[in-house]
């Protein structure tokens, strides 16, 4: 091989990995935005389901800082999940409206991307989970 096909090999290589950043990157972003929600997920259920107060007080030890008062706020909690959701279902979903034989046809596909679904899948349980969690906790029985 000559220095010129050497040169186009790398330049080939570079390309293909710029082109796969992104995939990496969305991954890690969507990861970092359901951090704040699994780990308050994991501790509820650790303290709810299996009695271990040590998730519990450990939550409320941390709550005592600044820091993680903003990571854990309702916003960030709640949000990052949603983020991440809108995020991997824009890679995945696709929505397509046409005329076919005089009828108006809407379609939608799903792209079998395994990490994408994955993240899908993660966020939407947790939006579930924590939904399902506030409006239990804020849910009263008023007797009339």
């Amino acid at each position: 091989m000559d220095v010129v096909e050497l040169r186009k090999m790398d330049h080939n290589h570079l390309k293909r990995a710029k082109m796969s950043a992104p995939k990496n990157r969305l991954g890690l972003v969507s990861l970092v935005l359901l951090l704040p929600a699994l780990f308050f997920s994991v501790t509820g259920v650790l303290y709810l389901a299996f009695g271990i107060e040590g998730a519990n007080r450990m939550l409320d030890g941390l709550l005592g800082h600044t820091v993680f008062k903003l990571l854990l706020s309702p916003s960030v909690v709640l949000g990052g999940p949603l983020v991440a959701f809108g995020l991997n279902a824009w890679k995945v979903f696709h929505v397509s409206a046409d005329v076919v034989n005089e009828e108006f046809v809407i379609a939608v596909s799903v792209k079998r991307l395994f990490g994408h679904l994955v993240c899908l899948g993660l966020a939407g349980g947790l939006l579930l989970l924590l939904s399902a969690y506030a409006f239990v906790e804020n849910f009263k029985i008023v007797a009339r």
